[in-house]
């Protein structure tokens, strides 16, 4: 009974806490986060959940899949994919064609991304949930299925709103 009372307890701080930061944040000065920085933000994220991938993919690839360490691997891409979309605010619309660009805060991000962002954010949260299930995958076959979906969906949103040059 002590155990159920501390955790209604701990849970109810925990939520007072959550809520009580959430109305402070609201008020503050977003302002000193620069488009480049976004960028940066963004690029930095996208790496981190390739150098997942590319651990996932070498293990599908070989044969010799470590569940666990597969499905932390996926559980990091799915994380990673749900705060991805929010790093693309209008204000990091900066692509123009041709132009040079820093490899680190300049955008690859087509213009077309910001008129269809409903379908990003649908792709984001479709990757994140085949990264969820993956990372919860009963065995090595079912893993690599969805490691197949998650592929996917990467890929065809990095056709649909990445440029090259």
């Amino acid at each position: 009974m002590k155990k159920i009372a501390f955790a209604v307890a701990t849970a109810a701080a925990l939520a007072t806490a959550v809520v009580g930061t959430s109305f402070t944040a609201l008020g503050q000065d977003q302002s000193a986060a620069t488009p480049k920085d976004v960028i940066l933000a963004r690029k930095s994220l996208m790496d981190s959940i390739g150098n997942n991938m590319m651990e996932i993919e070498a293990m599908t690839g070989s044969g010799k899949i470590d569940l666990l360490k597969a499905q932390g691997h996926a559980d990091s891409i799915s994380s990673m994919m749900m705060a991805f979309p929010h790093l693309f605010p209008p204000s990091t619309n900066t692509w123009i064609a041709n132009a040079p660009r820093d490899p680190s805060t300049g955008t690859f991000t087509d213009p077309s991304l910001w008129k269809q962002y409903a379908f990003f954010y649908k792709e984001a949260q479709v990757s994140s949930d085949y990264a969820h299930d993956a990372s919860h995958a009963r065995d090595a076959e079912e893993f690599k299925k969805l490691a197949v979906q998650l592929r996917l969906t990467c890929d065809t949103c990095h056709a649909t709103f990445q440029k090259n040059n």
